[in-house]
């Protein structure tokens, strides 16, 4: 995916938490400054403590796309 796909679709999944009120503090502030990988990394936090609100493909996919090393979300 183009990094604009990337972005609209990290946008998709703020969206989405904000939407289901299971956003954390902070996150839309760091996507509106574009620090992406901050704003992913709570999107990825959001996704674990919230199973079924948003796709676990979408997830993987930004996940992926951004190079991003979750093994301390994970544990």
């Amino acid at each position: 995916m183009n990094d604009k796909e990337a972005i609209d679709l990290l946008e998709k999944q703020l969206d989405a938490l904000e939407k289901a009120e299971k956003i954390i503090l902070g996150d839309r502030e760091f996507f509106d400054v574009g620090e992406y990988d901050l704003a992913l990394e709570g999107v990825y936090v959001a996704h674990k403590r919230h199973p079924g609100v948003l796709d676990d493909a979408e997830v993987r996919a930004l996940v992926d796309d951004f190079g991003m090393d979750t093994a301390e979300f994970d544990r």
